[in-house]
């Protein structure tokens, strides 16, 4: 192996190899919105990032709130909960 060739190898290494690319907020928004059929961008009431490693958001669509964690990197529902409100 050539200098040059060794030093690129090295490089390679202690750069970690390709960056991973984060999810944007939109496609995010899209996939927690996908498992609410007819929920739209104005029933995202709550929305941010977590550790950077996650979305955490709300939604609330026709009397129940719907609350979800996304992984920022995969895109992957981590967590998903739903609660009906009453009308009492």
């Amino acid at each position: 192996m050539t200098l040059l060739g060794m030093l690129l190898a090295n490089l390679l290494v202690f750069s970690g190899g390709k960056e991973r690319k984060k999810l944007n907020v939109i496609k995010a928004k899209q996939i927690a919105l996908a498992k609410v059929p007819g929920a739209t961008f104005a029933n995202v009431l709550e929305f941010d990032v977590e550790d950077n490693r996650f979305y955490k958001g709300k939604i609330n669509y026709r009397n129940v709130a719907y609350n979800f964690e996304i992984d920022v990197y995969t895109g992957k529902v981590i967590n998903w909960s739903e609660e009906k409100s009453s009308n009492k």
